[in-house]
């Protein structure tokens, strides 16, 4: 399938989800068409904005993204919010009131057992995380999946800007389902689709997952939906991953190391784009552009422009 762009900015547009039932077997209309090379924004910006924020994503598009990748958690109330991890990140987290939180007070605040309006309250955003110097310091809160559309849509409109395309990462394992870290993957693909569905962006996003079940799940259930697959593992080859998923996704992406000229041959034999993840150096980009990647995901998003 193929893709777009939009432009999101420091926006803070509150708009509550609404979720309504979507029918299991419900194609999605393909009236977009994606961009020939995605330039994927790794939680909206890492680099320079507070990950998986509002911030970050308005911030990916103004430096030239046309895709914005998120992390999904469901929580104990059933909202789709948007985390990279299961439980506090020590790393860049504050309480409400701005002190710190120490590692083992971290997992008493798992996203999964606790409603949206108390995980809203931390402080993403203020604190300086080491190995990203050139992140702006903004309080910033951890958004709802709906919310955070419904903000980049907004920005790009006022701008006038193509919309931007969603990367959609489901944060689902195996290990997650036993320590009831977030929703198993039926519970939390029909939240994600409801949500998209909801806002009415047809096929402007596309979700990927490194563990096989919610990808199968969308395939079975919801055809005509972009998929992405996963992978940092060097010990599965490409028909591996193949042979385990049961059916050729539309993105493959590993671990940029894990690029060849090999694998480049064999996405376009299977006709998958190929787009690797995290690259943070603009020689690495060049070294992967030259061997034909269809695109990267990093965290400096403003390094496409430089290229």
């Amino acid at each position: 399938m193929k893709h777009m762009l939009p432009m999101l900015s420091v926006t803070a547009a509150l708009a509550l989800t609404g979720l309504f039932a979507c029918k299991s077997t419900q194609k999605m209309t393909t009236n977009f068409q994606y961009p020939a090379f995605y330039k994927e924004g790794h939680r909206g910006t890492r680099g320079l904005m507070p990950e998986n924020t509002i911030p970050a994503m308005t911030k990916a598009i103004e430096v030239g993204a046309n895709f914005v990748e998120v992390d999904i958690y469901i929580t104990k109330d059933k909202q789709v919010m948007i985390a990279h991890d299961p439980y506090v990140n020590v790393n860049h987290t504050l309480t409400e009131d701005g002190k710190e939180i120490s590692k083992e007070e971290a997992k008493k605040f798992v996203w999964r057992q606790m409603n949206y309006a108390d995980v809203r309250k931390f402080d993403v955003g203020s604190k300086p995380y080491n190995g990203w110097p050139q992140q702006q310091k903004v309080k910033s809160y951890m958004p709802l999946l709906g919310e955070l559309i419904d903000s980049v849509e907004a920005f790009t409109a006022a701008r006038g800007g193509t919309p931007v395309i969603y990367n959609i990462e489901v944060k689902t394992s195996p290990q997650y389902d036993t320590l009831n870290y977030n929703a198993g993957p039926e519970e939390m693909i029909k939240s994600v689709m409801d949500v998209v569905k909801s806002k009415k962006i047809g096929n402007r996003f596309y979700i990927q997952s490194f563990d096989f079940r919610p990808l199968q799940e969308v395939h079975n259930k919801y055809p005509g939906t972009t998929i992405g697959f996963l992978t940092g593992d060097p010990k599965m080859s490409l028909e591996d991953n193949l042979k385990k998923l049961g059916f050729t996704p539309d993105v493959y992406s590993p671990a940029y190391k894990l690029v060849t000229a090999d694998m480049v041959a064999a996405c376009k034999q299977h006709n998958m784009k190929l787009v690797p993840w995290t690259v943070n150096t603009k020689e690495e980009m060049q070294t992967l552009i030259k061997l034909g990647v269809n695109g990267i995901i990093t965290d400096y998003p403003n390094y496409f422009s430089q290229l």
